[in-house]
Formats: structure tokens, C-alpha cells, sequence
């Protein structure tokens, strides 16, 4: 007889979804049974049989020899005779409940992170009050970041941890320079876009009479006529920071603490010389000295203390001596 086709039934479901899946993964157990059945058959070939017409479970069970020529034992199951039972269109096996079965492992996703050099949100910088804590927080997730990717293991600053070592001046530049195009960023994103694409700045723009430019890190810098001048680059290129945001305020009560909380001038000039060109700057450093504590007590106006009444002796109208008064306990 020249076999053509072979088919296969099995009355569970389940079963019939394992060899079906292309999905999930199995258990060691499950896995090599699915995968020598899939060698030697294909998952179209497999049929479902509802389990009361199964001709197997008359093998399996107990029937006596006279009812055996009544059972499917010998010719199979009814609807395989019929002439609209049609083999060549295979129906699709899933699995059965899969997330409660024992035998499928748990669907577990791995995701990737992807550092890309983006900045931090402005809102974050809110919850300090002084710009020495905000530089040190910034520094100490640049160690943290660093400390993963540190080859040498017998160094105690190895994933995440709070290191109380001092911070090297590097992490605090970096840091710095971290904050201040945070800013930028949140603010000035037109001007970062037009002078990537080496455009002209609209006529609106605050910055437009700074002649801004990017440098190599990322950061706006003011421009000007005095590039080959023998300073320092801070102080031809100051970078440029909008005066409304939180982080321009720290800066300012920064450096009005460290001269001393002196007058507007001092203070804008102690800005200046760290190398920072604040925007609109004046209206920012007179709002925050007018609302400085210490300022208030140093250059306030003195207090006048209300007088009390005058005694009615001195008002009335006596000749002299009519009221006399001895000031006998003198030595």
C-alpha cells in the first residue's frame, strides 16, 4: 500500500497546542517531547478528536470482546468517512490558558536602556535651595554611572552605592556643565535648533544680541569680537543662562553669599567673573536681594521706637520750685 498523507489525532487540546506553539517556551521536560514529535511530523498534520469518539481509549480501557465490533476500534471514528470531513485545511492549535500552565516558562521581557546624551528636566532642580547641594547631586550620579563601568572589581565604588569620598574637580566641571545645558535646554530650544542648522535667529529672540554659539560640549556660549583675546575662555565666552529659571536663582545666591551680600554690582560682577552671562539678568539679582534676610537686617532703615507721653508736672503751668526734687543717694 503506498502511503501519501498521514495524519495524526489526539483528543487534548493541550497537547495539540504545544505542538502548535511557536511562541512560548517549555520546560526541559516538554521541550524535548515537542521537539522529537516535531521531527518526525509537521504541526498541520495534527487533528483534534473529541475524546468519546477516540479509538485509543477503546485499547486503553476495559471492553469485553463482544462490544468490540460496536466501538471505532476497528473502522475509527465516524466523521473521518464522511465525504465533508476535509483533512486539507488544517485549523490552528493555541495554547491552552498559558499563563497558568506548569509546563510553559513565565513570558519575561528584558529591555535595554540606551543612555543618549540628553539632559535632566527642569523641574528637577527645584527641590534644592542652594546651588552647592544641586552641583554635588549632579556629581554624585556622574560617580554612580562611572562606578558601572569600572573594570577593576576591588574598588569599593562598584554599582549603585553613596560614596562619602570627596568628589575630584573633574565630576564637579562636569556637573556643572550638566546643569547649565539643562537650562539652556529647557529654554532656549529654538535657538538650539536654528544655530545646529547654522540659521539665522529670529528677531525675537533674546539671545539674538549676544551672537551666540554651541560649543564642543554642548553649550551656548556668548560670542562677540574678542575670540583671540589672552583670557580665560570663561571670561571671553561666558555661557548663557535664562534669568527665570530655578537654576539661575541658586547661582545668584551663590555667589551673593560668597561676597558677602553686597549691592546689585558686586553681586552681578561676582556672576560675571565665575563666567556665567545670566539673561535679563538685574531684575533676578534686585528681586533676590530685596528678599534676603541677612540684607534686610544689614541695609534696612532703623527703627524708631514710639515715645511715651510727657508727665503732667512738665505741662503744667507753676512758678519755679514749686515742685522739688533731691538726689540725695549720690556717691
Amino acid at each position: 500500500m503506498e502511503i501519501n498523507s498521514t495524519f495524526f489525532f489526539a483528543d487534548s487540546k493541550v497537547v495539540l497546542g504545544y505542538i502548535g506553539n511557536e511562541q512560548r517556551r517549555f520546560y526541559v521536560s516538554v521541550s524535548n517531547r515537542v521537539r522529537r514529535i516535531r521531527q518526525l511530523s509537521r504541526p498541520e498534520q495534527w487533528h483534534y478528536v473529541p475524546t468519546d469518539r477516540n479509538p485509543t481509549d477503546s485499547g486503553t480501557r476495559s471492553i469485553p470482546a463482544t462490544q468490540l465490533s460496536t466501538t471505532a476500534w476497528l473502522k475509527g471514528p465516524l466523521f473521518i468517512s464522511k465525504p465533508t470531513f476535509n483533512l486539507s485545511e488544517p485549523k490552528p492549535h493555541c495554547l491552552v490558558d498559558p499563563e497558568s500552565d506548569s509546563e510553559i516558562r513565565p513570558k519575561i521581557a528584558a529591555f535595554a536602556s540606551h543612555c543618549s546624551p540628553v539632559w535632566l528636566e527642569g523641574h528637577r532642580f527645584t527641590r534644592f535651595s542652594t546651588w552647592k547641594t544641586v552641583r554635588r547631586a549632579v556629581a554624585r550620579l556622574i560617580h554612580i554611572s562611572q562606578s558601572f563601568h569600572r573594570s577593576n572589581t576591588n574598588d569599593d565604588c562598584n554599582g549603585w552605592h553613596y560614596c562619602n569620598r570627596p568628589f575630584p574637580v573633574e565630576a564637579l566641571v562636569q556637573s556643572v556643565n550638566i546643569i547649565v545645558q539643562s537650562a539652556q535646554r529647557d529654554i532656549y530650544i529654538l535657538e538650539f535648533s536654528c544655530l545646529s542648522e547654522n540659521k539665522e535667529l529670529p528677531k525675537n529672540s533674546q539671545l539674538r544680541k549676544l551672537d551666540p554659539f554651541i560649543d564642543n560640549e554642548g553649550l551656548l556660549r556668548v560670542g562677540g569680537r574678542s575670540r583671540k583675546a589672552t583670557l580665560d575662555h570663561s571670561d571671553i565666552h561666558p555661557l548663557i543662562l535664562p534669568g527665570k529659571h530655578h537654576v539661575a536663582v541658586l547661582l545668584i545666591k551663590h555667589h551673593h553669599q560668597l561676597i558677602h551680600h553686597q549691592a546689585r554690582h558686586f553681586t552681578e560682577g561676582a556672576v560675571r567673573s565665575a563666567g556665567f552671562w545670566i539673561v535679563g539678568g538685574k531684575k533676578p539679582i534686585s528681586r533676590i536681594i530685596h528678599c534676603c534676610v541677612v540684607c534686610r537686617k544689614l541695609c534696612g532703615p532703623t527703627q524708631i521706637q514710639k515715645m511715651a507721653d510727657l508727665p503732667r508736672d512738665c505741662l503744667s503751668f507753676e512758678p519755679p520750685f514749686t515742685n522739688v526734687g533731691l538726689y540725695v543717694f549720690g556717691p
